[in-house]
Order: structure tokens, then sequence, then C-alpha cells
């Protein structure tokens, strides 16, 4: 098996919150999800690209809010085309770095006592922009559990 020419280096949460109100959860909620991406090209190493993505779910009563800041260092073969570097920073590196994001929000959720806020899948690489809005269909999400104050 050949080894890619496009290489993972690893990934940093920068920044995170999480808002949840009492009220969370009393009934059922419609989520939100915008998520944000931005390539920084390394000016002086044309291969290297850190892909910065900004996640942040909600509920429409705003009883509820995430957000999210995940960044990922990628490198390319000196091989590569330009075209192809470029492509796989704007489709492929987003992909990479959403499951890592969805597990964040998924295990905090959980571990704040409420049901798992598990997000669904998206296909990254079929969006061309850089910013997908509403990406996913809105979801009913209830509380199986009663919050106490």
């Amino acid at each position: 098996m050949q080894e890619s020419q496009f290489n993972f280096l690893g990934y940093r949460i920068s920044k995170f919150s999480c808002e949840i109100s009492d009220n969370f959860g009393r009934e059922k909620e419609s989520f939100s999800q915008t998520i944000e991406v931005k390539n920084n090209f390394d000016k002086k190493d044309n291969r290297f690209v850190e892909v910065i993505m900004n996640i942040d779910v909600k509920t429409k009563s705003k009883t509820f809010l995430f957000s999210l800041e995940i960044k990922g260092a990628f490198k390319a073969s000196e091989k590569m085309t330009d075209e192809l570097f470029i492509k796989l920073s704007k489709h492929n590196a987003p992909a990479i770095l959403f499951p890592f994001a969805r597990a964040l929000i998924a295990s905090c959720t959980a571990q704040a006592n409420i049901p798992a806020v598990v997000l669904p899948t998206i296909n990254l690489s079929s969006i061309s922009s850089d910013k997908i809005s509403n990406a996913i269909s809105r979801k009913k999400h209830t509380s199986s559990k009663r919050l106490k104050k």
C-alpha cells in the first residue's frame, strides 16, 4: 500500500464553550448547526496548511449553545500539484477534522448529564463553499431526564 501524499499531522481544540439553561430538555428542542472552515496556507512552507473549523450548535429557544474551534495541521508531498493540494485542503481536511468535533460535542453533553447531542455525519466534500450553514436538517431532541434546579 502506498502512503498518502496528504498527511494529517494532528489537531487541537483551541476554543470551546457550552451553555445549558436550566430549562433545557423540558420540551422538544430544535437544533441547528453552523460550520465555518478557514484554510491558512503557510507562506514559507507551500505544502503546509492549518485548517480551522468553527462549529456552533444551538437550539431555537436558546436554552443550549455549544461553540467549538478545532485546528488541524496537514502537510502535502512536494510531488503533489497545487491544484490537488488546495482541493484536499478545502474538502478532505475538514472531513478529517469533523469526527473529532462530533465526538467532543457528544462526550461533553453526555458528561453534562443531558442526553448526548450527536451531530449527524455530513458529506463535506460535496460542499464547495467555505461556509456550511445548516448543513443538516433540523433535528428534534427530547430529554429523557428532567433536569432539577
